[in-house]
Formats: structure tokens, sequence, C-alpha cells
């Protein structure tokens, strides 16, 4: 059975990109790096963010991670805080926000962590506590809980990704 010109469109995983969907960008793709050690966290989200569209390239360490920043230049990084060593996340988003290539410096970076369940730190970029204001501490756009729901998660790129862009 061969597909009309316009369902062959709207199956394209161009249009399944909400930014490209609302015509701000033609055909680009939005490159996502994911950042974590657990394979099976990897493989789901990369499942469901190409599934929406997205390019997907993934680090499982820090330093896997800035080399693949500077290499492939991602539109927003998913970095779980505890990786491998338990504060690697921290200064790979330290690091990231003192890097030399303003590009590089400002790249969006939503964490998607089990740091709440296993500590008592509690790191919200919208909120202030008695020592930091909003995204202070932690310079980073947005926090998500693990597990993390899937549609939740992709909300949140889309959502990030269209903040940085019409910035």
């Amino acid at each position: 059975m061969h597909m009309g010109s316009e369902q062959a469109l709207e199956q394209s995983h161009l249009l399944r990109n909400p930014l490209v969907r609302f015509g701000w960008y033609d055909s680009y793709v939005f490159k996502v790096l994911i950042l974590d050690n657990d394979p099976d966290m990897v493989s789901g989200t990369r499942l469901a963010l190409e599934k929406r569209g997205y390019s997907v390239i993934t680090a499982l360490s820090a330093l896997e991670g800035q080399g693949m920043v500077e290499a492939e230049r991602p539109d927003l990084i998913l970095l779980e805080i505890m990786i491998p060593a338990g504060t690697e996340g921290f200064h790979f988003v330290w690091r990231l926000r003192k890097h030399s290539d303003p590009v590089l410096r400002n790249t969006p970076v939503v964490v998607v962590s089990a740091i709440h369940r296993t500590t008592e730190l509690r790191l919200y970029p919208e909120l202030a506590d008695r020592d930091y204001a909003p995204g202070e501490f932690l310079p980073v756009e947005a926090f998500l809980d693990k597990p993390v729901d899937l549609p939740l998660l992709a909300h949140t790129v889309e959502r990030v990704l269209t903040s940085f862009r019409r910035a």
C-alpha cells in the first residue's frame, strides 16, 4: 500500500520533533547526550527520544561525556549525578559551566537522577533554599527524579529546548 505524501510527511521523524513541527527549523534534528552509567536507563531513554525524532548520543562517565560534548556539540544533556563515582555529575556540570567555548558552556542540562532517594540532598533549579538562589548551586535547567516517567522526560526535553531556542 502506497502512502500519500502528506501521510509520509506525518510519519517523518522530523515532524515528531516539536521544534521542527512548529516551523522553527526546516530540517534540524536536535542532538541529545545521555550521560548515565545505567545501561537500562540509557537504552530506554534513547528509544523514547529517538522515537520522537531526536538524535541521541551516549556516554558512561563524566570524562567520556566531556569528550562527547566537545566532539558532538549536543543541543541538550541528560545527566545522572551519581556516575560512576558518587559526585562525578556535579563536577561535570561545574566544568561545563566554566568551559571556554560559550556555546558549550551554555548547553542546557537536565539532571535525571536517583540522588533524592539515596541522599538527603535536594536539588531543584527552580527553587531556592537557605543558602542558594534558584539554579545557583547546580546550574541546570531541570531536575527529574528516577525512575523517570518517559513522557514527562520527553516533555521536559521539549520544554528546555524550546526555551533555549527562543532565547
